[in-house]
């Protein structure tokens, strides 16, 4: 599979020195890279998910009745009717 990669100046030259002084392709020294980082933060804890955070206060609140949007027709009818009654 072919990937493109922009690099900044600096670490193009990193990875050509690298490339150069190993013998190896350049493709070679970013798939290794690639290897050895994912082989350093596999064992690693991920840390909480965004659900994880707000567990503790998922479903405390009381919107009343019921989804509005599932009501959204009944609402709509009273609302329309309000208006009817003020003429």
């Amino acid at each position: 599979m072919t990937t493109s990669v922009r690099l900044d100046p600096e670490t193009e030259r990193s990875l050509t020195r690298l490339a150069r002084s190993s013998g190896r392709s350049r493709s070679a020294i970013i798939r290794d890279a690639i290897l050895r980082l994912s082989e350093e933060t596999a064992g690693a804890p991920a840390g909480p998910t965004f659900h994880d955070t707000i567990a503790d206060v998922i479903g405390i609140v009381n919107r009343g009745r019921g989804s509005r949007a599932a009501r959204s027709e009944e609402l709509l009818r009273a609302m329309f009717a309000k208006r009817r009654a003020k003429r």
